[in-house]
């Protein structure tokens, strides 16, 4: 199973009547620091989005969790590499 989407993750919390920053701001994060909860590993992070969606943080982000639940310590290299944001524009022709 995959980890959500940022955008997934973003949206949801919205359609729950909030968003990424005003979470931040209830647990002393800043609005940075929440938003690369979506691509980086963010244990604080991670909890408060999925406490406020109300599912298990595992859920969001299979790859950050074991089976049953802990939290990976460390955490994979790679879910701290980030995908290109943007196709170059050569590829878009």
């Amino acid at each position: 199973m995959a980890d959500w989407h940022p955008e997934d993750v973003k949206a949801a919390v919205r359609k729950k009547g909030s968003t990424l920053a005003e979470l931040g701001r209830r647990i002393g994060m800043s609005r940075q620091a929440m938003a690369l909860t979506l691509v980086r590993p963010s244990a604080q992070g991670e909890a408060a989005i999925a406490r406020f969606l109300g599912i298990k943080p595992q859920i969001i982000w299979p790859s950050r969790y074991h089976a049953d639940g802990r939290r990976k310590r460390p955490q994979p290299a790679k879910n701290y590499e980030r995908e290109a944001r943007f196709q170059s524009l050569e590829a878009c022709l």
